[in-house]
């Protein structure tokens, strides 16, 4: 599936722009990068905190499979993914970037919630139940993300 992504006004890093808008399509892909190591353990152009292991692609998926915090379905069908967040330990806010994806469409969102420690324990909590002890990957995220659009259009063409 080819996703949609509306124009949003966030300025960040290139590598992690390209993470955002193509996390529903990685999320689609994740049984291919479960089955393979060099992807799964590719490493996110970010941070987490509150983790002791570096931070790969197939780890935020799994995390993503377990539910919330990270994806929530909504009655709607609607899809939240947290793409990244940050906070204050101090003062219990939360904020950060999360994709809402509706059908084909992704719309790409700050939020804002309390409960900082909370969510970085049951997050945290999630990475470390899913994620193997960490290897190092040849792979950069765009390289991934080419390596799978690729095998997607060659499938397509030979249908």
């Amino acid at each position: 599936m080819q996703y949609i992504v509306k124009p949003h006004d966030l300025q960040w890093r290139e590598d992690y722009k390209e993470y955002a808008e193509n996390l529903p399509f990685l999320y689609d892909h994740r049984e291919e990068i479960y089955s393979t190591p060099e992807y799964f353990f590719t490493p996110l152009p970010y941070t987490i905190y509150g983790l002791k292991h570096a931070t790969c692609i197939g780890a935020i998926l799994k995390a993503f499979d377990r539910g919330a915090p990270y994806r929530v379905v909504k009655e709607d069908g609607t899809i939240e993914l947290i793409a990244s967040y940050a906070g204050s330990p101090m003062t219990g806010s939360t904020s950060g970037v999360k994709l809402v994806v509706t059908g084909n469409v992704v719309e790409i969102k700050r939020f804002t919630s309390g409960g900082f420690l909370s969510i970085v324990h049951r997050m945290a909590e999630g990475f470390h139940a899913s994620v193997e002890p960490f290897r190092e990957s040849p792979f950069t995220l765009h390289d991934i993300i080419t390596k799978l659009k690729s095998n997607e259009e060659d499938s397509d063409v030979s249908a």
